[in-house]
C-alpha cells in the first residue's frame, strides 16, 4: 500500500533507490552474537580451529597482533582473517539449529538471516586473500538460495568462483539451482566450465552426465590433481566430502531464479 501511494509522487529512479535503502536497513538490523547453549554435539559438527577463535572457551585470552599458543597454528594458516572467523563458526552453529525439523518456519528465516550476516561479517572484515573466502561466498550463495534470494546468490557463487576458479562447490550448487528452474542448458555449461578447471570433482562429473554431457570430452585448463577438495580443507576437516549426486537434485520442481520474494 505505501509502495503504492509513494509511486504516485515519487519518480522511478528515486523509488527504487529508497526501496533499496530500505532493504538494506533491514539487513543491518539483524544483530549477530554468539548462538546461547552450544551443546557439545553442536560444536562436533563445526570447524576444529573453532574452539580456539574469539568467545570460544579455547581463545585463552589471545587477540589481534598477540594470539595465545593455541591459536598461533590458526593464525599461520588463516592469516588476519582468523580474527574474524569466530562468527562463521557462530553461523555454522546457528545453521545446524535452523536446518532442525523442530524448526517453525519464523525461526528458520530468522536462522538463516543470522547466519547470512556472519557470513558477511567475515567477508567484510577479512583480508582479500582470506584462504576461506570462496566457500564464505558459497556459503553465502547456500543459505541466500534458502532464503529465496536468488539475485544475491547467484552473485555470491559468482564472486567464489572468481577468487578461485578450481572450487567446485561453488559451480555445483548454483548449477543446481538453474537445474531445478529448468535452466538445463546453463547449467550445463556451468558445470563444463567447472570440470575444465576442476576435472576430477565427482559431483560435477555426475551432474554433467546427468544433464547429458560426455565428462571424456573435458579439455582441462589446468592439469589434474590426485584429488580435489575445497581450499582450507586441511585446516577444516569438518568440510564434508563430495558425494554422488542424488537424482532429485535434477528432477525437483524448480524454484523461480530471478525473482526474489
Amino acid at each position: 500500500m505505501l509502495r503504492t501511494s509513494l509511486r504516485k509522487y515519487l519518480p522511478g529512479i528515486a523509488l527504487r533507490r529508497l526501496t533499496l535503502a530500505s532493504a538494506l536497513m533491514a539487513t543491518a538490523s539483524i544483530a549477530t552474537a554468539m548462538p546461547d547453549g552450544i551443546t557439545d554435539e553442536e560444536m562436533a559438527l563445526i570447524p576444529i580451529y573453532c574452539p580456539y577463535t574469539q568467545s570460544f572457551g579455547k581463545a585463552a585470552g589471545g587477540f589481534r597482533g598477540a594470539p595465545s599458543p593455541l591459536q598461533k597454528p590458526w593464525v599461520a594458516v588463516m592469516g588476519d582473517g582468523f580474527w574474524a572467523v569466530h562468527h562463521y563458526c557462530w553461523a555454522q552453529i546457528n545453521l545446524q539449529r535452523a536446518l532442525r525439523s523442530s524448526t517453525t518456519s519464523q525461526q528458520r528465516k530468522h536462522l538463516l538471516e543470522t547466519v547470512r550476516a556472519d557470513y558477511g561479517y567475515v567477508v567484510k572484515n577479512s583480508p582479500k586473500n582470506f584462504i576461506l573466502l570462496p566457500e564464505l561466498h558459497t556459503r553465502l550463495g547456500e543459505v541466500e538460495v534458502r532464503l529465496v534470494r536468488y539475485r544475491e546468490a547467484d552473485q555470491s557463487f559468482a564472486k567464489a568462483r572468481a577468487l578461485k576458479p578450481d572450487y567446485w562447490p561453488a559451480y555445483s550448487h548454483w548449477a543446481e539451482v538453474l537445474i531445478n528452474a529448468g535452466k538445463r542448458a546453463e547449467a550445463k555449461q556451468l558445470v563444463k566450465t567447472g570440470l575444465e578447471y576442476s576435472p576430477n570433482s565427482r559431483v560435477l562429473i555426475e551432474q554433467y552426465r546427468l544433464l547429458g554431457g560426455k565428462p571424456s570430452e573435458i579439455v582441462p585448463k589446468v592439469r589434474p590433481k590426485a584429488s580435489e577438495s575445497p581450499p582450507g580443507e586441511a585446516s577444516t576437516p569438518a568440510q564434508p566430502e563430495e558425494e554422488a549426486l542424488p537424482d532429485k537434485a535434477v528432477n525437483a520442481a524448480p524454484p523461480a531464479v530471478g525473482t526474489d520474494e
